[in-house]
């Protein structure tokens, strides 16, 4: 008996066939959005800081306050929130996770969501992190898509001030942190450009978080420890457009290496107050993918699926059998990756 040798299920064959299914994927995605090739993570440029951070105006940061048109931007968050919780998947699993702990409010002018973001901040440091690095580089990206953040902004910087009507209207505070700033600040205003969470009481001294400390007068933080997720008591929440003027750096404090003193100039930083007006929805709306999500994501389905019928039909013609759950499982898993990569974005 021979074996002869058949041109049946060669590798050659299989790896072109794969190929120009990637391909048809490929451009079939980038037609429908050409942005996609540049949504792939990239690591970004390393920073040097031999001279330490800068401890400046923050000039990137996000530092809207509502001053002057809270109810106007509280009748629209809303539609926000709608549409960061769907497209923000640790978002929403994070906010689902702390409404089931968060404590109900204590006091007549907060509401459930108030309470739900200050849990979730001083809970959950990955959402803490991600948000103050949104919050901190967002100023061009507010009232837009590119940040992912306005619901959680807008709740946390309202339960802010509206805790502060009760409270003390300023207090001296402190922070500390393993980072190194520059030292050479002193007579110079600065902003913390993100959400930082201070104690009412000088903190112990700890070897892994002592290299810069703050002491900080502050005015607008207000005091969350009612609603924190940490028993530690005394917790103050400092928001992003609070100015303050470096009034001396100490280098021979017991409690800290370097310890920088913040005091509050009482005139907040405005660049971006009230800007997130009704005209903004439009825009914001405008730049939301929707079609990946609603309507698109059915005609997509459907191109994806008559593109597997068009290969298995012309591989059967060609006589191709043994090609036909090759292809189709290729052109499977090349759709799950394509969509599983859309979907964390």
């Amino acid at each position: 008996m021979k074996f002869g040798k058949r041109p049946a299920c060669g590798l050659k064959s299989l790896k072109s066939w794969v190929a120009l299914c990637v391909l048809i994927v490929v451009m079939l995605l980038l037609c429908h959005d050409p942005l996609l090739i540049i949504w792939w993570p990239q690591k970004p440029a390393e920073k040097t800081q031999s001279e330490g951070l800068p401890l400046d105006m923050a000039t990137d940061s996000i530092d809207d306050m509502f001053d002057g048109c809270r109810s106007e931007a509280a009748s629209m968050i809303d539609l926000f929130g709608v549409f960061e919780w769907h497209f923000n998947r640790n978002f929403s699993f994070a906010w689902a996770s702390a409404e089931r702990n968060a404590k109900k409010p204590a006091y007549k002018f907060l509401k459930e969501d108030h309470a739900i973001v200050m849990y979730m901040y001083t809970k959950l440091k990955h959402i803490q992190e991600d948000f103050n690095k949104a919050v901190k580089t967002g100023k061009h990206k507010y009232s837009t898509y590119g940040f992912k953040y306005h619901y959680f902004y807008f709740y946390l910087t309202d339960a802010i001030q509206v805790l502060r009507q009760n409270q003390t209207s300023c207090r001296t505070t402190y922070h500390r942190t393993w980072r190194q700033f520059n030292r050479n600040v002193v007579n110079t205003n600065m902003r913390f450009g993100a959400f930082t969470l201070a104690a009412s009481t000088k903190p112990p001294f700890d070897f892994n978080g002592n290299v810069s400390c703050f002491e900080i007068y502050t005015c607008f933080g207000a005091d969350v420890t009612y609603y924190s997720a940490t028993n530690q008591m005394g917790q103050v929440l400092i928001p992003p457009y609070e100015v303050f003027k470096i009034t001396d750096v100490l280098t021979n404090d017991q409690w800290c290496s370097v310890v920088y003193k913040l005091e509050s100039t009482k005139i907040p930083a405005r660049d971006l107050n009230c800007k997130l007006h009704q005209h903004q929805i439009k825009q914001y709306f405008g730049d939301v993918p929707t079609h990946w999500h609603k309507n698109g994501v059915g005609m997509r389905m459907l191109v994806y699926v008559l593109l597997m019928v068009i290969v298995a039909l012309v591989l059967v013609i060609r006589g191709k059998m043994c090609f036909v759950a090759a292809v189709t499982g290729a052109l499977l898993v090349l759709i799950f990756i394509a969509m599983m990569v859309r979907i964390s974005h």
